[in-house]
């Protein structure tokens, strides 16, 4: 059933990108997209976030890194987005296929040893598993950004302009400020984790503030992004982690 739902979400999507394509002079502002992921919930939320834009255009969903290759071979992409173990491991395939073809990293190996090289070899962008939604959501609002600011330029190129590409700090400030602005609920979310004696859940939280999970969720992941919260995995014998926020 998940399976089918994220089809729908991804037809839905590549749909508003082909009628972009069509419509001629706006067909440069489609951003092409391949997803190299195995697991079904991580493509279903990947396609809620890509939900969001209406400039990312979904080319294809694949399972293996061989696939990708072949696909890449065929249409070069703008953005690839890898996950799954194996996958990560050979990212780089990608960029040996098309050198502009930018990376994003949906990462299991949280070690310094791995991100270092990830980053020196030129990704853009790493992002821990399990992928917050949010986060994922900035990366993409932020690679957007910066490649429309690009296919933007003109001749000749003002130095403003260039700003806008590789310092988009304007652009960084909106973002936190509209997702992670300060008002009642944020800080009621804040001081009853402060008080807490140990990590809380988004459903423990919830449930004191009488709300709903999703969304304390977003504050709390908004609070991560400003480094205002600390987040971790509590592992359980069934099911998927469950994330726990913290101060310190």
């Amino acid at each position: 059933m998940r399976k089918h739902l994220f089809v729908v979400e991804l037809l839905l999507v590549s749909k508003q990108g082909l009628r972009k394509m069509e419509g001629g002079s706006n067909a440069m502002k489609s951003i092409n997209l391949l997803i190299v992921e195995s697991d079904m919930m991580v493509l279903f939320s990947i396609g809620q976030v890509i939900r969001y834009f209406d400039n990312y255009l979904v080319i294809d969903k694949v399972e293996n890194m061989e696939d990708a290759v072949e696909r890449m071979k065929v249409m070069p992409m703008d953005l690839v987005i890898v996950g799954g173990q194996e996958n990560v491991g050979n990212w780089r395939r990608i960029t040996e296929i098309h050198h502009r073809t930018s990376v994003i990293i949906l990462a299991q190996d949280p070690s310094s040893e791995f991100i270092k090289e990830t980053v020196a070899d030129g990704a853009w962008d790493v992002i821990l598993r399990p992928v917050a939604p949010e986060r994922l959501r900035f990366s993409l609002e932020m690679f957007r950004y910066r490649f429309m600011a690009a296919a933007a330029l003109d001749n000749p190129v003002r130095q403003d302009r260039l700003n806008a590409i590789f310092f988009p700090r304007e652009r960084y400030q909106s973002f936190l400020n509209g997702t992670a602005k300060s008002n009642e609920m944020l800080d009621k979310v804040m001081r009853l984790i402060e008080d807490g004696k140990s990590p809380q859940s988004a459903g423990e939280i919830a449930e004191v503030l009488n709300v709903s999970r999703i969304t304390v969720r977003k504050y709390c992941e908004a609070l991560v992004s400003t480094g205002r919260l600390r987040v971790r995995n509590k592992y359980q014998t069934k099911g998927r982690p469950i994330k726990q926020y913290f101060t310190g």
